[in-house]
């Protein structure tokens, strides 16, 4: 990691970067002249309506709270209890693990034509067919895909804390499983309290809440979840926390616990009974072993005890700001790296004596152990610690390495079947528990359902095939799409063939059902197949690039619910895909959206022309295989030569196309910030695209990325900031126009604010580079940043020779528009340490507050070691020193200070 830091201060020009000096007769005055004068109004327009949007947003939310506080005193009314459901297990998992007996009579033969069956009403346990000589295949049937509730984010969390909150601010500290959680909560907020248990009182309860400095809680919140990787489970369990160091009686804690989780956007309840008050919290997976009362179409779980409450009162309309239910996938890496907080445990590979040690992180174990007991996509689909990750997957690499696809997944076979000791959960914790991937090598047992877990997790990332998972009515297995004919028992998931692998079956080859199972139709279960490595965005990638190497970039993806592949980016020049050109409009960026059937063919490509330069900053498929897009762009945006919008200042627009590729849903955003000046906004819009909601307010720290999703109700939510972008979101200033500009000269002065600033020393030269390549554009010579370095750092080359010598190769660092290019000689991969930078690679550099500087890696760029790599997706810079790395498709992350790398 330390060379790893040191790369990422070259490949920057950290200490001095020089640009050509412009012609002396400086052509370009009017043109600073107006330019000034543009910037001057702007700040002046900026001031002048600063006061009137915060005005305007602080009424807004008094509005929302004063309606919720008068809904309140009248809303409650008896809601019935449903008893809580048991993690459907139709019949007791087998005892003893079975093994698999060769018969040599029997041949397994692949079956060529299945068709795909509908997906029955409900699942009984089917009898057993009479099985003859030849085997019958089990019927294919079309998978039970859980499709979870996409969250819509509110507005709350991304406020602005009011001025005049520092005063009542005070720390705390809570035990978070283990670890240290500090956050900041206002001081009065252990003195709210509620006179009695009546709705009345949780009106007054409620006008009381609203008047502290709540969002001094939020903030810290939200910047610690967003540190450590954590969902909404994670965050309710702060809450929770939070309450009990705030609170002595229940009810208080309840009521703190309710109102906080509202203003942070969820739509918690609470609910009374004679003299207690209970929280009511809604999930968007389904939850088991917890009681709960269904209101208004939604069940709200009770969240203290196993045991129901009867003649339960509670209200059906949410608090306006609150819009989400709990999501319990867990997509991130927990970033929870003390090693002091850590056990070790042991897992053993195929053939081998000696075993591996995986470091685990207590707090992360404590806090998953915490989970209701849910549906198993959500384990299926969670990230792995990165340090079991990492260790895990830097030792199986090198054994499957050169080994076939049906080679390597039967090393993965033989892992899973005699590295693990099985027990059923009854056996081993008297519930049903599904365990999270990292959980199977914490606790001494394991099942066939936390053994399909690893399994399918170790194929795609590390094989790259589409894996799912399959039930039966008392196992879980799995089922691995090859790239060609696989003998054994398969079957059809959308026109895919999937064979089944069975890690739980003792040596059991590819394609062998266990015999209580043979002649039952199994199930189906989707699983976020994502990895970079997978086949089919392979192939999508590749059909892509051919022919286009260098003109076209894929800068995002995701799968819409119909199971298509959609796809977006940027062409410059000329471009040729599924056999129709393309050209990019005047030489400059333009973007580009993209349909693929989930087998890989190509289905449509519609380029979005931009006079100027344009960048999709968020990207998300609709319900129906719509594509939304929240694009930056400066000039004029064309879909099909009808254009959408235009803009002489940098400006965004809300994109909807139809799943036939047409536009139905542009709305032009044009706030304007200045220099050093931030606006979020946050917008909401129907499916066919009339507008809901669109409001803006000022912010000095971005605490989120943009973002589109879509709720429950196939609504499309956008959330963005104007003016985070350097040389996108805001015009790239003029000073290279000027014939007095100094590149060493402006790094100076930049150097000597920073160091005023009392920013570390090692720092001070690396934001004053990415300073000036931020605001400049233009173009710099590796080889010039080579022989800075000499002039500034004669002992450089000495002491990093590698570094020294690949500096030749990076031909030009380029600003493009926001879009950071870097190009290598000949077009050559370049190798430094632990990362490998592709030629054309792209990044933008952002401020998300006056402090901090973050490179985003746009594609190109891997971290890893010789055997295993993954996409470096941030570097954030502190003033402190700090540089945190963010890698990989779970965000795994990694903190080390400058100072451990340069002396």
């Amino acid at each position: 990691m330390k060379q790893l830091l040191l790369l990422s201060l070259v490949l920057f020009g950290t200490l001095n970067v020089a640009f050509g000096q412009i012609d002396q007769d400086d052509p370009f005055k009017k043109m600073d002249e107006k330019y000034n004068a543009r910037m001057q109004k702007m700040n002046q327009d900026y001031e002048a309506n600063l006061k009137r949007m915060q005005a305007e947003y602080d009424e807004r939310l008094k509005k929302m709270n004063q309606a919720f506080k008068k809904y309140l005193k009248k809303g409650f009314s008896e809601v019935e209890q449903t008893e809580e459901k048991v993690k459907p297990v139709e019949v007791p998992k087998p005892i003893k693990q079975p093994t698999f007996k060769p018969d040599k009579d029997i041949k397994v033969k692949p079956v060529d034509k299945l068709d795909p069956v509908e997906v029955p009403d409900r699942v009984d346990i089917p009898e057993k067919r009479d099985v003859p000589e030849e085997l019958i295949l089990p019927e294919p049937v079309k998978p039970d895909v859980v499709v979870a509730e996409a969250a819509a984010f509110s507005i709350a969390p991304i406020f602005k804390v009011p001025d005049g909150a520092e005063a009542y601010a005070k720390d705390l500290t809570i035990d978070f499983f283990g670890s240290p959680a500090t956050l900041v909560a206002d001081k009065r907020m252990s003195a709210l309290t509620i006179k009695s248990v009546k709705p009345a009182s949780f009106a007054s309860y409620w006008d009381d809440f609203t008047e502290t400095y709540y969002q001094l809680y939020i903030e810290s919140l939200l910047e610690y979840a967003e540190e450590k990787n954590l969902n909404d489970w994670g965050i309710y369990q702060l809450i929770d926390l939070s309450s009990k160091k705030l609170h002595t009686t229940a009810n208080g804690r309840a009521m703190w616990t309710w109102a906080m989780l509202n203003q942070a956007g969820y739509q918690a309840k609470i609910g009374y009974s004679g003299s207690s008050v209970y929280l009511l919290l809604p999930f968007m997976q389904e939850v088991y072993e917890k009681p709960f009362y269904k209101i208004d179409g939604a069940n709200y779980y009770l969240m203290s005890g196993k045991k129901g409450i009867k003649n339960m009162m509670t209200y059906t309309k949410s608090f306006g700001g609150a819009t989400k239910k709990v999501d319990l996938h867990l997509p991130f890496a927990l970033n929870y790296t003390d090693t002091d907080n850590t056990v070790v445990r042991k897992t053993t590979l195929p053939n081998e004596t000696q075993a591996l040690q995986l470091k685990m992180d207590k707090t992360i174990m404590a806090f998953l152990a915490s989970y209701p007991q849910t549906v198993s996509t959500v384990y299926l689909n969670a990230a792995m610690s990165a340090n079991v990750k990492e260790a895990l997957y830097e030792h199986i690499q090198p054994r499957i390495e050169g080994k076939s696809e049906t080679q390597a997944v039967t090393y993965l076979l033989d892992y899973l079947h005699n590295s693990f000791e099985y027990k059923t959960d009854r056996d081993q914790f008297n519930r049903e528990k599904m365990f999270f991937p990292d959980e199977i090598f914490y606790y001494p047992y394991s099942d066939c359902e936390d053994r399909t877990v690893l399994f399918t997790r170790l194929v795609n990332e590390l094989l790259g095939l589409d894996a799912i998972a399959i039930t039966y009515f008392s196992h879980m297995a799995a089922a691995v799409s090859f790239s060609g004919p696989v003998e054994g028992y398969s079957f059809l998931v959308d026109g895919r063939r999937y064979t089944i692998t069975d890690p739980t079956y003792i040596n059991a080859p590819i394609g062998s059902v266990m015999p209580d199972y043979e002649g039952y139709t199994p199930m189906a279960i989707k699983i976020n197949n994502d990895s970079r490595l997978n086949n089919i965005w392979q192939t999508i990638a590749r059909s892509l690039e051919k022919g286009n190497e260098g003109h076209i970039v894929i800068s995002d993806r995701t799968v819409a619910e119909n199971g298509k592949m959609m796809v977006t980016g940027w062409f410059t020049n000329d471009i040729s895909i599924g056999g129709n050109q393309y050209s990019a409009y005047g030489g400059t960026r333009d973007l580009w959206f993209a349909t693929f059937s989930q087998g890989g063919a190509l289905e449509w490509f519609t380029p979005v022309n931009c006079s100027d330069n344009g960048f999709t900053q968020a990207f998300n498929a609709g319900k129906e295989g719509n594509v939304y897009a929240l694009i930056n762009y400066t000039g004029a945006v064309s879909v099909n030569r009808r254009k959408l919008a235009k803009s002489q200042q940098a400006a965004h627009l809300v994109l909807g196309l139809s799943n036939r590729a047409q536009p139905f849903l542009n709305e032009n955003i044009d706030f304007e910030a200045p220099e050093g000046k931030k606006l979020a906004f946050y917008g909401k819009y129907k499916a066919d695209g009339t507008k809901i909601d669109l409001l803006s307010f000022p912010t000095d720290k971005v605490k989120f990325d943009p973002k589109i999703t879509i709720d429950s109700k196939n609504e499309v939510v956008v959330r963005g900031v104007v003016g985070e972008i350097e040389g996108l979101t805001k015009d790239v200033p003029i000073l290279l126009s000027s014939a007095s500009f100094s590149a060493e000269d402006q790094i100076e002065s930049y150097m000597k604010v920073y160091e005023q600033q009392h920013v570390n020393r090692h720092m001070v030269a690396l934001f004053s580079t990415l300073k000036l390549l931020s605001q400049n554009g233009g173009r710099i010579s590796g080889i010039t940043v080579r022989n800075l370095m000499n002039k500034n750092n004669p002992d450089f080359y000495k002491e990093n020779p590698d570094v020294y010598k690949s500096l030749l190769s990076m031909q030009f660092v380029i600003n493009d528009g926001g879009v950071v290019k870097v190009e290598t000689y000949k077009g050559r991969h370049v190798s430094l340490f632990s990362m490998k930078i592709k030629n054309n690679s792209n990044l933008q550099i952002v401020k998300p507050d006056e402090e901090t500087y973050l490179i985003k890696f746009l594609n190109g760029v891997q971290v890893g070691k010789a055997i295993v790599w993954y996409d470096l997706n941030a570097i954030t810079f502190e003033p402190n020193g700090d540089m945190e790395f963010d890698y990989d498709t779970d965000h795994t992350k990694r903190i080390v200070s400058i100072d451990e790398v340069i002396e």
